[in-house]
């Protein structure tokens, strides 16, 4: 996966950007410290806590998270995921123990 063909191309249009532009002159997307709230650390962090591992979406499109950041953010946010879901059943579990082991299918 190549995400930029060329180093001064836009991420989402692909159109060439000037050293000087901070937005794509075609589709009006933010590049580096113009990028959008949910592209840096802390929205991604955000966006998994509200859309859960949707926010890997965020991750890997973000211009400002080096890929050695990407990849700890993806294996944070599965984990995080997994512990989500794994409560879940723990705890639908329960309550299928306490109203006396009905079967739901």
């Amino acid at each position: 996966m190549n995400p930029d063909p060329l180093p001064n191309s836009c991420r989402a249009c692909g159109t060439l950007l000037s050293p000087e532009d901070n937005y794509c002159r075609n589709c009006g997307k933010g590049r580096g410290g113009k990028a959008g709230w949910q592209y840096k650390p802390l929205g991604v962090i955000a966006m998994t806590l509200l859309v859960g591992p949707f926010s890997l979406f965020y991750v890997w499109r973000s211009q400002v998270i080096s890929r050695g950041a990407k990849l700890a953010f993806s294996a944070g946010i599965l984990f995080f995921t997994y512990f989500v879901v794994e409560r879940f059943y723990r705890v639908w579990q329960f309550y299928n123990t306490l109203l006396g082991g009905v079967q739901v299918y």
